[in-house]
């Protein structure tokens, strides 16, 4: 990223992707003319806190007069709050401004487009950053393109932190109960998360892989996990001929975005890296399809540094 950006409205710094974005703009030393302010927590009061160093308050979104003088916005809410609502007008009203969504999109979905990282030709200004499995899943495609890889399968496992700031209290609440053998009072998305894994049914995310990925067929599933922080992604990907390895060890050492791991990889050894780190891929006997393990933190990829990546690449900083 080049070390300039205009002037930004930041919404809900002080969630968990909104705190680590300020932490990457002031670690990079990117300069932004001016950068405000707002959250859409249900609190109608200000907050106040630490942000880029220096103590701010943090006004409620309450209107059209929050975007005035912004050349460009990111949202990093981590529920889907009414007060997006004024959000939904900004992007009805103002196609040519360009909006970064990060984390869960809720009501703002439909009027973005899913985006893996930064893109020569963007369809819209107006951009969701994807599933951290599917950028995940974008990188190592991408890496083995010249392969003609034909489709396959994504099987995402996702941490707490996923759900934002609150789940992961929530967590460690559950834990200490099953622990102390005290009925669990307190749910995660309708369940209990601590030492437990839960399947869901996720559309969303077959949706944005198709979107994505035009030219692989792909399936993919969501699963949450009873773990705090680190996305994992199981990724199957079927070829048109067989493959050699060597080639396939090739075209993924020539991808710096991937970091390769002896086993065992450990989900506590990814915090706070911009890579995708994976196991050496298995080959099928026939050697047609491809199967890997990748982690990733989902704060960085698919999260704070793919979003301050699109939003340089949108404002042609």
């Amino acid at each position: 990223m080049t070390p300039s950006m205009p002037r930004l409205l930041m919404v809900d710094p002080l969630t968990l992707l909104g705190r680590e974005i300020l932490l990457l703009l002031e670690r990079d030393e990117v300069h932004i003319a001016h950068i405000s302010y707002r959250h859409t927590d249900d609190d109608p009061e200000h907050q106040i806190a630490e942000l880029a160093g220096d103590a701010a308050l943090v006004p409620p979104l309450e209107g059209p007069d929050a975007f005035t003088d912004c050349d460009a916005v990111l949202v990093a809410a981590e529920t889907d709050s009414p007060r997006l609502d004024h959000v939904v007008e900004f992007l009805r009203s103002n196609p040519g401004t360009p909006v970064v969504v990060v984390g869960r999109p809720g009501r703002l979905r439909s009027l973005t487009t899913p985006a893996a990282g930064p893109a020569a030709d963007w369809p819209s200004l107006h951009v969701r950053v994807a599933h951290p499995a599917l950028v995940t899943t974008s990188v190592l495609v991408a890496a083995l393109t010249d392969l003609e890889p034909i489709g396959g399968g994504v099987a995402a496992v996702d941490p707490v932190s996923f759900l934002g700031r609150d789940a992961v209290e929530r967590l460690a609440h559950q834990a200490s109960r099953r622990l102390s053998g005290t009925p669990v009072e307190e749910e995660i998305e309708g369940g209990i998360l601590a030492f437990n894994l839960i399947a869901t049914d996720d559309a969303d995310l077959d949706e944005d892989a198709a979107l994505l990925l035009p030219d692989l067929d792909l399936a993919v599933t969501r699963s949450m996990s009873g773990h705090f922080h680190g996305h994992v992604a199981h990724i199957a990907l079927g070829f048109a001929r067989s493959l050699d390895e060597l080639e396939v060890r090739d075209a993924l050492l020539s991808d710096a975005r991937l970091v390769h791991s002896e086993p065992p990889l450990r989900l506590d050894g990814t915090p706070d890296s911009d890579e995708v780190v994976i196991l050496p891929p298995r080959l099928s006997p026939e050697r047609r399809h491809l199967s890997v393990t990748a982690m990733v933190d989902g704060l960085r990829v698919g999260g704070a540094r793919t979003a301050l990546d699109i939003l340089a690449s949108l404002v042609g900083a």
